[in-house]
């Protein structure tokens, strides 16, 4: 099948994988910049070394104290990278803002020149922040509302490097459509947004419907089906069916962005109470595929591999680990049953992800990675420590 021949011949390939550090304490390959976030705060002490055979901590096989369960472990990695690490609209760009509130939502500030505030509020106010444009688009229905279109900018890590990137962002923050964007001629609703989004689909050449998929089954429901700018119509299945079409080993992240799109489609498929048939069984199919491959080429210290899902590797290099595992377990957090995430594979997973990300809190790091190990964590602790 289709998704299995993609999973499949990745691990007939080999791959070294070897980063070795300048000192054992170091922290090589993570460079200061203005993609990076500074921590503001003293650094923490360093964790010790993982034994992938401890018997500490409840049994899932990590060094972290005994005292400490889990969920608050999480919980205190959350809280300190929230407190001790800042951007500012002044140096640092949508890119950066954009993924800080994707792991922290409405609860992410950021500091402008009348001090800190919400990130999400000030973008959505028409505050200015580079790689933020909302352009005007075409016009939608009687009244010719005029939609939203955001500025693509790839490759720069100031804005926008994927289609509407964006708006999954803060489709995953919970707003409703009808949430105001200040533009600098028009005041816009998200549901503009989503309108121009859905018209502009035969627009994305490049076939990379991830963050659409995000943003469509937010705000609409899964047969929900429309008309694109060439009159072809398109539907969410449509979407689907072409992201399972495409090669995860050839996709950014190691397809763990195209994985997550497919996995929250098919948990609103599920959520509707929707039959899981067709297009849909060979979502979940992969997903299941995908989660297994994780498990198989996990390392002993608990971190996935730095081939992502497709085939082992290991490295000393902690800005690697912390892209890869950050990623793959963003993924299965969102993907796998409750009762996986119950494991004890999963659960070393997130401890090590904890501890990389103590050992590096007194260092500058890439927002993307940082912000997408902070966002797999937080949708962990979710799933498994939900609110009261």
């Amino acid at each position: 099948m289709r998704y299995l021949v993609h999973l499949m011949s990745a691990l007939a390939v080999l791959f070294v994988v070897g980063c070795p550090s300048s000192s054992p304490s170091s922290v090589p390959h993570v460079r200061q910049s203005e993609q990076t976030t500074k921590p503001n705060a003293p650094p923490a002490q360093p964790v010790a070394q993982d034994n992938a055979n401890s018997s500490l901590a409840g049994g899932d096989g990590s060094n972290a104290p005994i005292s400490e369960s889990l969920s608050a472990l999480v919980s205190r990695t959350l809280e300190q990278n929230l407190r001790q690490r800042e951007l500012s609209s002044s140096t640092h760009g949508a890119w950066q803002v954009l993924h800080g509130i994707l792991a922290y939502g409405p609860n992410f500030e950021l500091q402008t020149p009348t001090g800190s505030q919400p990130a999400l509020d000030y973008l959505l106010s028409g505050q200015s922040v580079g790689g933020f444009d909302a352009e005007q688009g075409d016009q939608f229905g009687d009244q010719k509302r005029p939609g939203l279109r955001m500025a693509m900018q790839p490759s720069t890590k100031i804005g926008q490097g994927h289609r509407d990137q964006w708006l999954a962002v803060i489709a995953q923050s919970g707003l409703p459509l009808s949430t105001e964007i200040q533009g600098q001629a028009h005041t816009f609703t998200l549901d503009d947004w989503m309108r121009q989004a859905e018209f502009d689909i035969p627009r994305n050449l490049e076939r990379e419907f991830s963050w659409s998929l995000i943003a469509l089954t937010a705000y609409r429901n899964t047969n929900h089906r429309w008309l694109g700018r060439d009159g072809a119509q398109y539907s969410t299945e449509s979407l689907l069916g072409s992201e399972l079409e495409q090669s995860l080993t050839n996709s950014v992240c190691g397809g763990t962005h195209r994985l997550i799109g497919i996995a929250m489609a098919l948990n609103q498929r599920r959520l509707e109470g929707q039959p899981i048939t067709g297009v849909w069984a060979e979502a979940d199919a992969l997903t299941t595929a995908a989660i297994q491959l994780a498990k198989e080429n996990q390392n002993p210290d608990g971190s996935y591999s730095v081939a992502y899902l497709h085939r082992p590797g290991w490295t000393r290099d902690l800005g690697e680990t912390l892209g890869s595992t950050g990623h793959v377990l963003e993924f299965i957090a969102l993907a796998a049953p409750t009762e996986t995430l119950s494991e004890p594979w999963v659960k070393r997973s997130v401890r090590r992800l904890c501890e990389v990300l103590e050992q590096c809190s007194d260092v500058d790091l890439e927002c993307g990675v940082l912000y997408h190990a902070l966002h797999g964590l937080s949708e962990y602790q979710k799933r498994m420590a939900p609110p009261s």
